[in-house]
C-alpha cells in the first residue's frame, strides 16, 4: 500500500479509487452507482465522506455547474519505477532514476526514463513528466492543424495546454484561442483529432446545439465512436 492510501479509511479509500478511476470531475451520484456492491452506501454518508476527504485536501468540489462535481487533489500515481503510463494509448513502464543531474524524461524502449533530482517530490517528477507530454503533442500537433484547419475552415491563432480536470479542451472564441488538456497525449491519437475538430467547431458555433454537432458530423464523421473511448 502506498504512503498516500495509508492516510485514507476503507471507506475513504473506495470513494477515491472512484474519483481516480474516473479522471474526469464526477457528481455525487455517479460515485453513489460506482460504489453499489462495496458495501451499503447512503447518499447521506457519502456526502459526510467526500466533505471529509475535501478537509483533509484529498479532493476538491466545483460548484460552478450548478452540479456539485469531484475531481482529485491528490494523484493516487507517485511517479516511480514500475507505475504504468500510457502514450498514446500504449501503456509504458517507468523507469525513475534519481541523480545530481539535469532532469530528464524520454522513452525507452518499453520504459519512460525519468531522471529527476535528488529529492524530488510527487509534485515535481508529475510536473515534469507533464512537460513531456506536452511535448509530444507539440510534435504532432503542426500536422494535425494543418490537416483540420484546412478541412473546418478555421485558423486559430495560438495553441496551448495545461492539465485540466473537467475538459478535454478549451477555446476562447474572440481571440481564438484554443487549449488542450494535456493527458490527451495518454490517448490514442484519434481522441487528439476529435478535441481539435470540437473546439475548431466552437469558431462557428459557441454552444453544444444541433448546428455544432451537424458540423462536427460533417468535419470528423467518427467523432460518437472516439468520444465514447474518453469517458
Amino acid at each position: 500500500m502506498t504512503e498516500i492510501r495509508k492516510k485514507l479509511g476503507e471507506a475513504e479509500l473506495e470513494i477515491m479509487q472512484v474519483i481516480w478511476d474516473a479522471e474526469t470531475a464526477v457528481s455525487s451520484n455517479y460515485i453513489l452507482k460506482k460504489l453499489q456492491g462495496l458495501r451499503k452506501w447512503q447518499l447521506s454518508t457519502l456526502m459526510t465522506s467526500l466533505t471529509r476527504l475535501a478537509d483533509k485536501g484529498f479532493v476538491s468540489c466545483d460548484r460552478s455547474t450548478g452540479t456539485n462535481l469531484y475531481s482529485w487533489l491528490i494523484s493516487e500515481k507517485e511517479y516511480k519505477t514500475g507505475e504504468i503510463h500510457d502514450l498514446w494509448g500504449m501503456p509504458y513502464e517507468l523507469d525513475v532514476q534519481r541523480s545530481l543531474k539535469k532532469p530528464v524524461t524520454e522513452l525507452r524502449g518499453s520504459r519512460i526514463y525519468m531522471r529527476v533530482t535528488a529529492h524530488s517530490t510527487v509534485e515535481e517528477r508529475r510536473k515534469q513528466l507533464d512537460q513531456w507530454y506536452q511535448e509530444q503533442l507539440r510534435q504532432v500537433l503542426p500536422e494535425l492543424v494543418e490537416k483540420y484547419e484546412s478541412i473546418v475552415g478555421k485558423k486559430v491563432s495560438e495553441w496551448r495546454f495545461r492539465r485540466m480536470k473537467t475538459r478535454w479542451g478549451s477555446c476562447q472564441i474572440q481571440k481564438k484561442r484554443i487549449c488542450l488538456n494535456i493527458q490527451l497525449a495518454e490517448m490514442p491519437q484519434e481522441c487528439l483529432e476529435y478535441v481539435i475538430v470540437h473546439e475548431l467547431t466552437h469558431l462557428y458555433e459557441r454552444g453544444h446545439n444541433q448546428r455544432f454537432w451537424g458540423l462536427v458530423d460533417q468535419f470528423y464523421p467518427r467523432w460518437r465512436d472516439v468520444k465514447r473511448k474518453m469517458r
